[in-house]
């Protein structure tokens, strides 16, 4: 039986909580001190986006957060960008990553989008096709150049 995870939005108070969690996540996909140096900027949940209201939290049964995703808009009228989704890495293949996509996609119709842009890790690709997401393209990482991010695009269904 699949456990069961709540969203909620994050609050202030769980921005410190929430990096951390992404960094574990980030070391926990095999990437070196020295990468996530780099990219502490995309790792970072930050004050902006919290009280934006453009991140969600995932909690287990005991309150705990497991896991987190942004959604933001973009200077594209329609389209969202989920900036990432981070699974504590104790709770990866328990189905977190499920529970913060549809968050997004729910996000996503809340901010009017009608699809979802997401700049994946590569490790992640195989995920977001799993929830639909096609291929788009590729490039480079802004914070670590060397690493080329597949692009995918997810469309929102106007259904419920």
């Amino acid at each position: 039986m699949a456990e069961l995870y709540s969203i909620r939005g994050a609050k202030p108070e769980d921005q410190r909580r929430l990096t951390r969690l992404c960094v574990r996540a980030t070391a926990q996909a095999g990437y070196d001190e020295a990468f996530i140096d780099r990219v502490m900027p995309a790792l970072t949940i930050t004050m902006p986006l919290i009280t934006g209201g453009y991140v969600r939290v995932a909690e287990d049964a005991a309150g705990e957060a497991v896991g987190v995703v942004t959604v933001k808009p973009t200077a594209v009228p329609g389209i969202a960008q989920l900036d990432g989704i981070f699974v504590d890495p104790p709770f990866w293949k328990r189905g977190v990553g499920r529970v913060l996509f549809e968050a997004a996609v729910k996000r996503a119709k809340e901010l009017k989008a009608g699809a979802l842009v997401i700049y994946a890790d590569p490790s992640a690709e195989g995920f977001y096709k799993r929830m639909g997401a096609i291929r788009i393209g590729e490039g480079p990482f802004y914070y670590s150049p060397e690493l080329i991010l597949p692009h995918l695009l997810y469309i929102v269904s106007r259904d419920a």
